[in-house]
């Protein structure tokens, strides 16, 4: 296999070990129980989310048309936490929940960098707009109370990731254009636990620079919503240890390292994500995309910010000094700040 999706192997098994062998024994692996299902989904056309939601009910294994390969995959997902590890991912969501844009502001950077570093998935620009509306609406039914319940709407909707994941490599394939030797297999388990470790090392490095304050258990307890989310969500359980602190801020870093730089298609389509960001943003256009170029360097560091073609300004320094303090009096005064990203979500699924 040529590890196009490999560089600077060397470097990155000199410093990250092991981790950079499971990547690179990932790049070849992806999910064959949603790809099956997807497989056995395609021909029901529209009502095939429809058939799966049936599957989900009590006592669903009895439904005489459900394709044997979708009962397989229901079957396999994992069982409920105990109460003790429920009691810890509700501390560690709430905790994040309470964060609301701040929240909001570093995944969407994060997700620039993933889809900057990741391979030509032959999207067009508006699609990869509507993506990442899908993506931020994903993202607040999760962290919704209750989200995560076997049913609930997070846990449904973590459920449909899974499976628009196995349909668009179902279509990334028979385009033809897809080089597996080179990229391995599309949205594969390496792709996944990046976007894992960008959800919570990245996420949470990212609101400690803001001046969010996390107890050890509300960190801990985040981890463990992850290790749940993330199972539904199709990581193998090779992949499902490894989603703590020690290796999912690593694994950020060496999947960097790793996966060739944005090229100038990718950092167009960075720049177009941040405008469409700015227009949803309420205020003038122009202030919003500063502050959102700003954030991305203040976030992700200025070579991350740079490789994507960021414009760096005034804001990268600015935001050090006047975000960590408004975030201070959120915390303070309490409440949800969550309003702002439900608009910017609404606003990009109609753009």
């Amino acid at each position: 296999m040529t590890m196009s999706r490999f560089l600077n192997g060397a470097e990155a098994s000199r410093q990250y070990g092991v981790l950079a062998g499971h990547y690179a024994a990932s790049l070849m692996w992806a999910d064959p129980l949603a790809d099956a299902a997807a497989g056995a989904l395609q021909p029901l056309g529209e009502s095939w989310w429809p058939m799966v939601l049936k599957a989900l009910e009590p006592g669903a294994g009895a439904i005489p048309d459900a394709p044997p390969a979708l009962a397989a995959l229901i079957a396999a997902l994992p069982p409920e936490p105990t109460a003790e590890e429920w009691e810890a991912l509700e501390v560690g969501r709430a905790a994040i929940a309470r964060t609301g844009n701040s929240a909001s502001l570093v995944v969407q950077c994060a997700l620039l960098a993933i889809d900057g570093w990741a391979p030509p998935m032959t999207t067009s620009p508006q699609q990869a707009i509507r993506q990442l509306s899908e993506t931020g609406n994903w993202w607040l039914k999760l962290h919704a109370p209750g989200g995560l319940r076997r049913g609930g709407d997070g846990y449904k909707a973590t459920l449909r990731v899974r499976l628009t994941n196995a349909f668009r490599r179902r279509a990334v394939r028979e385009t033809g254009t897809w080089d597996r030797r080179a990229w391995g297999e599309p949205i594969n388990q390496g792709d996944l636990f990046a976007q894992v470790s960008a959800f919570t090392a990245v996420l949470l490095d990212g609101l400690h620079r803001m001046g969010y304050r996390l107890t050890q258990a509300e960190k801990d307890g985040y981890y463990v919503f992850w290790r749940y989310a993330a199972a539904v969500l199709g990581l193998h359980k090779t992949w499902l240890g490894m989603i703590d602190a020690e290796r999912c801020g690593p694994f950020w870093k060496m999947w960097l390292l790793v996966n060739p730089p944005p090229n100038a298609q990718a950092q167009a389509q960075a720049n177009r994500t941040l405008d469409a960001f700015a227009r949803t943003g309420g205020g003038a256009a122009f202030l919003d995309r500063a502050l959102l170029s700003g954030m991305t360097h203040w976030l992700l560091g200025r070579d991350v910010a740079q490789a994507l073609g960021v414009p760096n300004g005034p804001m990268t320094y600015l935001l050090p000094a006047i975000y960590p303090p408004t975030s201070y009096l959120a915390q303070r005064l309490g409440g949800s700040r969550e309003r702002r990203l439900t608009r910017t979500v609404a606003a990009l699924a109609r753009s």
